[in-house]
């Protein structure tokens, strides 16, 4: 190596150390170089979580019914429900043999108290009982239930468009609402209920 190459490396190399030594030693006393950005003024909204079933409490916990209409004219099928958005208006919507083409909208909705706690006490609770008038689950045969959980309206079993939030900077920010289902198979059979 050249001697010349050491000394060059030395007189670039002590600048650059006491250079640090002075910016630790600056940041270390309280230093701090000021920034010229604006305090946010309120704290920005949370976006919108999804709601959620919890399936281990789901009844029936079967989710094929094979015999329904033997020992039992009655059923209940409910949900319950979690959204860590307490203050949510959460609903269940609940449709028997939704045919997509001919869309008749939910057979019975829900709208689950708000206790202000993540899990809700209400059930979304749907009784089916075989001998009542006009019982869609009656005629023998397969059927489907579907229970919707939203945060937000329905339209065609789809959530409304999302809401847009204004933020400080004027910014945009859209904030979407939720479903999710839970479904089971339901077959009627020509039992004690007919």
């Amino acid at each position: 190596m050249h001697r010349h190459a050491t000394r060059q490396s030395r007189g670039i190399l002590q600048p650059l150390v006491t250079a640090l030594g002075l910016a630790a030693l600056a940041t270390g006393s309280g230093c701090l170089i000021p920034q010229d950005v604006a305090l946010l003024e309120s704290l920005p909204e949370f976006r919108n979580r999804p709601p959620r079933i919890v399936e281990e409490q789901v009844e029936p916990s079967e989710r094929i019914l094979r015999a329904f209409g033997v020992g039992s004219c009655t059923q209940d099928f409910n949900v319950v429900v979690e959204d860590l958005d307490v203050d949510d208006r959460i609903t269940v919507e609940w449709y028997v043999d939704y045919n997509p083409s001919n869309p008749t909208g939910y057979y019975r909705q829900i709208v689950l108290a708000n206790t202000g706690q993540p899990r809700r006490d209400d059930r979304g609770t749907l009784r089916m009982d075989l001998r009542s008038a006009n019982n869609p689950l009656a005629p023998p045969g397969i059927h489907l239930i579907e229970a919707f959980v939203t945060d937000r309206h329905l339209t065609n079993r789809q959530p409304d468009p999302p809401d847009e939030v204004i933020l400080a900077d004027g910014g945009v920010v859209k904030n979407p609402g939720f479903v999710t289902s839970y479904a089971w198979v339901v077959n009627t059979v020509a039992g004690d209920c007919q």
